[in-house]
């Protein structure tokens, strides 16, 4: 079997193999393979640290989120040594840290040494999600590029979904330190995944000389810029819409998560099928809107209906605009500089979260939830500006 890919010139009809997007949906499996020791962990890990480790709500948070830090900075890093490393040697380094670390979880004796193993899980998880998320768009042609950049995404949130209720029953049923066991090595089902699929190379010949310097990094901050507002909504939907209806006294806000997440999955699904990608500034303006719309809908809302019909319109916006940003990336930069391109816009959108959801709190504390979803909504309405300016300096479509 080749393990190793050249790329082939890319022409405005070149069209994907079946057998590429195979590999491209295996890569996928594998991010959401690597992505489960942190999704099965998540609802176990409070309870271990107010319990053993005897921490309290500050704990509990800086034990979630230490994480994120350490996966947010080593994607671009990653991004910048896939071509040199390639996209296996990362995808295998990162899921077996992400496995060290994980496993030893039990071994903690303290919430600062827990916060330790928990930056090394980032890294982990970090340099996986960027290897993965960059492999797939390789090994397909322009006209799958779009489709491969949503796949990761889609696959993470089914990680999600199932990994929640999954660690909450192996906790029930094993105790916790099997639990973290358990859910460190399941990330070592990515290196047979990675072996198997071939990856591609881009030597420094395949630089394209009249990719300019300056549209290439237009092309890259302007989409990543977008990115960083539109992730506002999604820290609204997921960090604030269950506290938003508890606040009202009604229960089951859940659903509202659940809406947006289910929409986006099944219509990233189908778009494995039907081919449109919203790369014109009328139609990726569309989506910001419905986007922005959800949002404020949410906000309004008095009933659980209408927080529903809200998470809907939000999946309905983010649907497509994740990987449509990523594509206007992808056509500005040259094939040498893709990795580094979209492992840093990847990590914008964890950057847009973070930020999202310590301004949005500020706000709702201050002011209440239903102003904290408009003022949110207004975020996703600047980032229409920008991808608007952005798909105009692409000219794509």
């Amino acid at each position: 079997m080749r393990t190793e890919l050249e790329p082939e010139p890319e022409t405005e009809t070149e069209t994907t193999g079946k057998r590429s997007v195979r590999h491209a949906l295996l890569i996928s499996l594998a991010s959401g393979i690597g992505y489960l020791p942190f999704a099965l962990t998540i609802p176990v890990l409070p309870g271990y640290v107010t319990g053993r480790l005897h921490g309290g709500p500050a704990e509990v948070g800086a034990v979630i989120g230490g994480y994120a830090l350490t996966a947010l900075l080593s994607r671009p890093v990653s991004g910048a040594l896939m071509n040199r490393l390639g996209a296996r040697a990362l995808t295998i380094g990162g899921a077996v840290l992400t496995t060290l670390a994980t496993v030893c979880y039990p071994l903690a004796g303290s919430v600062a040494g827990l916060i330790g193993l928990r930056l090394l899980v980032g890294v982990g998880m970090g340099v996986v999600l960027a290897a993965t998320g960059v492999w797939p768009v390789q090994l397909v042609a322009k006209d799958r590029q779009s489709w491969a950049l949503g796949l990761g995404g889609t696959v993470n949130y089914v990680a999600i979904g199932l990994g929640a209720p999954l660690g909450t029953l192996t906790d029930h049923l094993a105790g916790t330190a099997a639990t973290f066991v358990i859910a460190g090595l399941i990330a070592l089902l990515v290196i047979p995944i990675a072996l198997c699929v071939p990856e591609v190379r881009f030597p420094p010949k395949t630089e394209r000389t009249g990719t300019g310097q300056g549209r290439a990094l237009l092309g890259t901050v302007l989409p990543s810029v977008a990115l960083i507002f539109t992730a506002f909504g999604f820290a609204a939907v997921s960090s604030f819409a269950v506290a938003k209806f508890n606040a009202l006294g009604i229960a089951g806000g859940a659903a509202v998560v659940t809406a947006y997440s289910l929409t986006v999955v099944l219509l990233r699904i189908a778009g494995t099928w039907i081919r449109w990608e919203a790369t014109r500034p009328a139609a990726l303006a569309c989506l910001f809107l419905v986007e922005a719309l959800g949002i404020a809908l949410i906000g309004v809302a008095d009933g659980l209906g209408a927080g529903v019909i809200g998470g809907v319109l939000i999946g309905v916006g983010m649907w497509q605009i994740y990987p449509v940003l990523g594509l206007f990336v992808v056509r500005s930069v040259s094939e040498r500089r893709r990795a580094t391109a979209l492992s840093a816009f990847g990590a914008c959108f964890t950057a847009g979260l973070a930020a999202g959801s310590g301004s949005l709190g500020l706000v709702a504390q201050a002011a209440g939830y239903q102003v904290m979803f408009l003022v949110c909504a207004a975020c996703v309405g600047l980032g229409l500006l920008v991808a608007v300016a952005t798909a105009r300096v692409a000219r794509i479509g």
